[in-house]
């Protein structure tokens, strides 16, 4: 091959994007969000290149009511996954007022928080995709934090107290397309969150009581919709799967919460086949046999009423 070809063939190559990673905090004030700030390369995010904090917290920037679109084709916030002690291992939204809207295509949280850290009176939209990685996400609020992002990933999303005990420090899921599957954890009972109208949540139901779950001390409003994944689940009768641990945390059913494909029977029960989801406790049940096991039964009695006629 001469060099005119081997040099064609190197143009016509891939280029493969950088890593990129924080080297220390953003301090008070300051932001590399949408600047070269404390980033490995000393440039702002850009397209090509994936980004990391490293463990170290990234700051929004602490504007009024504005909006921001992270440049990086990844972001990913990575932590110990101790919530309460490692608060630095963030992505903290500092804008101030309301309409401040954060998109991030691409935000993978693995053992990492999202914090709040304005005023109540500040308020957040994030939008894009949140993969929730291995070592789950922690959530804190200082105010309105609506997250309209399409959230995935089979870890436990925890969401922490926010310090008052202020339904103004609410979280807000509100996406109408996530696939989560795993736990929603409430650790405080000054913990707020709100699964929006038309929001989804996603439950994969396995053998009796293998099920992830919405659970903890704190305080949920459901006005959106419950998918059930039953394409394994058990169909004994009596099996049961808590969904909603209705035993410590405080929660509230909306007007227009569903159960996706579930009859509402107008007594706050759902019910679809042979499984029955009741409000009042937060439990699926197997409420009635399958239907051939109860045509073996008819079939019994009916032998029986024969046998006795004769």
């Amino acid at each position: 091959m001469n060099r005119t070809l081997v040099l064609l063939s190197l143009l016509a190559a891939p280029a493969f994007g950088a890593s990129v990673t924080l080297t220390a905090s953003d301090g008070f004030g300051s932001s590399s969000f949408n600047s070269a700030g404390l980033w490995s390369n000393a440039a702002a995010p850009s397209a090509g290149n994936d980004y990391s904090n490293a463990g170290f917290l990234l700051r929004t920037p602490a504007t009024t009511s504005a909006s921001y679109t992270f440049g990086g084709d990844s972001l990913t916030i990575t932590g110990t996954g101790n919530f309460a002690a490692a608060a630095n291992d963030a992505l903290m939204f500092k804008g101030l007022g309301t309409g401040n809207v954060i998109t991030v295509s691409n935000l993978i949280v693995n053992g990492g928080q999202l914090r709040h850290g304005s005023g109540e009176v500040d308020s957040f939209a994030l939008n894009g995709n949140i993969t929730v990685g291995v070592n789950g996400m922690g959530i804190a609020s200082q105010g309105g934090f609506t997250i309209n992002s399409a959230i995935s990933g089979s870890s436990a999303i925890t969401v922490m107290g926010n310090g008052s005990g202020s339904a103004g420090r609410m979280v807000t899921f509100t996406s109408t397309s996530s696939t989560f599957n795993g736990n929603l954890i409430l650790n405080n009972a000054q913990s707020f969150a709100t699964l929006a109208d038309n929001a989804v949540f996603n439950f994969a139901i396995g053998a009796a009581g293998v099920n992830n779950s919405i659970s903890g001390i704190g305080n949920m409003t459901l006005n959106g919709d419950f998918i059930l994944n039953l394409t394994g689940a058990s169909t004994t009768l009596g099996d049961s799967w808590q969904l909603v641990n209705n035993s410590s945390l405080t929660e509230t059913y909306g007007s227009t919460f569903s159960v996706a494909g579930f009859i509402d029977n107008g007594d706050n029960t759902w019910s679809s086949g042979v499984y029955l989801f009741d409000e009042a406790t937060g439990a699926l049940t197997v409420a009635v046999p399958e239907p051939s096991i109860a045509l073996l039964g008819g079939l019994g009695l009916f032998g029986m009423l024969r046998r006795r006629r004769a």
